[in-house]
């Protein structure tokens, strides 16, 4: 396959296309690739299964209720489709192209693999195996899902459980690049999982194998994209890691300057500062605009951690709670210190460093880097300066 289809957004849509059109093709004729013979092993298979599980009784899941009939039903045959669309749109437009690529690739791998099983192992569903003695339980609430589901997989198509494989791989993508929707993701994914076995569909195995292939299939996926963007490097470097310009989509810009500040002196500074820097070149981070109001904390240090530049504005008694060790100003200028930011302290309203004995040890360094003195009157100058202290990358 071309490394170019694999480096742009559209080539990767297309193989998702793809796969969906041969999903679909063959359900439809899958019934003239397989032998008498292929049944019979799919039901020993399904035998076997049940075995593994103890010969469940699966009549306990007939007085589930309405309620929970619907909601797995809802579960199984919209949010799992769902789910996949949003994470899929979601990976779309990030400013790289590898998670796109790499959620495509493990797709992929996980249904090529799977397509194997279901043409020479065709284990029936759950509810199809008359010795289970279970039943859709969605068709209790109504038989169009079924009806719908079938126009894309067959009803001796469940081992490996395809679904579970997909999850898993979405599940994977979503932690590796810390998508912000991650935890929300897994758990709507393992209730797609769960559901697919309380409605009777799938067996405990071929979930746990399907799982299984679809943590194998991500795994090789992120070794393939090592190799694209190796290729891709030798021929051209700056399209590795966002990939070629398609679909119009606009890389976001990276930022590169931290802002740290005291609230109840600084924020309006903090401010004028983001805007100034941002006339000249320079994105910030400002926790206010940047992170919502319940993700302080850790995630301030690992931000001050992705970008080059540490900015610290610095106003009469700034600093004068820094001698508390849970004071986050002072958390925030000893990491960016111990991760070697480039740190540039603002001076405003004539700030004056506290007495050598008053500052902790940890932020002792900061008195020895170079800042900027504002001034109203060279306002301009103040900011042009500042920017010049500023790495670029």
């Amino acid at each position: 396959m071309s490394y170019r289809i694999l480096n742009n957004r559209l080539g990767l849509l297309f193989i998702l296309l793809a796969l969906f059109v041969l999903n679909y093709a063959e359900t439809r004729i899958e019934k003239d690739l397989k032998s008498t013979g292929q049944y019979e092993l799919g039901y020993d298979i399904a035998q076997t299964f049940m075995e593994l599980e103890g010969n469940l009784d699966f009549s306990q899941f007939d007085n589930l209720g309405e309620a929970v009939v619907i909601a797995h039903s809802l579960s199984f045959y919209i949010l799992f489709p769902a789910l996949l669309l949003a994470v899929i749109a979601g990976l779309l437009f990030r400013r790289e192209i590898t998670p796109f690529r790499v959620m495509t690739l493990g797709l992929a791998i996980s249904y090529g693999i799977a397509l194997i099983f279901f043409i020479f192992f065709p284990v029936p569903e759950r509810w199809t195996f008359p010795a289970a003695h279970a039943v859709l339980l969605s068709d209790t609430w109504s038989t169009g899902w079924v009806d719908y589901y079938r126009a894309f997989r067959a009803p001796d198509n469940s081992f490996p459980s395809l679904p579970a494989a997909f999850i898993l791989v979405m599940i994977f993508v979503c932690y590796r690049y810390r998508l912000k929707f991650k935890h929300t993701a897994t758990c709507a994914g393992l209730a797609v999982i769960l559901s697919s076995f309380t409605l009777g569909i799938h067996w405990t195995p071929d979930l746990m194998i399907g799982g299984f292939l679809g943590v194998f299939s991500a795994s090789m996926a992120v070794l393939w994209d090592y190799r694209i963007v190796d290729k891709i490097k030798k021929v051209q470097p700056e399209l590795a890691t966002q990939g070629s310009a398609v679909l119009a989509i606009k890389p976001a810009e990276k930022k590169t300057t931290f802002i740290s500040y005291r609230r109840e002196t600084g924020s309006i500074m903090a401010r004028i500062v983001q805007s100034e820097l941002k006339k000249r070149g320079h994105l910030s981070f400002l926790d206010v605009d940047d992170l919502g109001p319940k993700q302080f904390g850790e995630r301030l240090l690992r931000e001050i951690e992705s970008v080059p530049n540490f900015v610290v504005v610095l106003s009469p008694g700034t600093m004068d709670r820094c001698e508390f060790h849970d004071d986050w100003l002072r958390r925030e200028i000893a990491h960016a210190i111990s991760t070697q930011r480039n740190i540039v302290p603002l001076m405003v309203d004539e700030f004056e460093y506290p007495p050598k004995d008053k500052i902790p040890d940890e932020l002792e360094e900061l008195l020895h880097h170079n800042g900027v003195t504002y001034s109203h009157e060279y306002f301009a100058a103040t900011f042009d300066k500042l920017s010049d202290f500023l790495q670029k990358k």
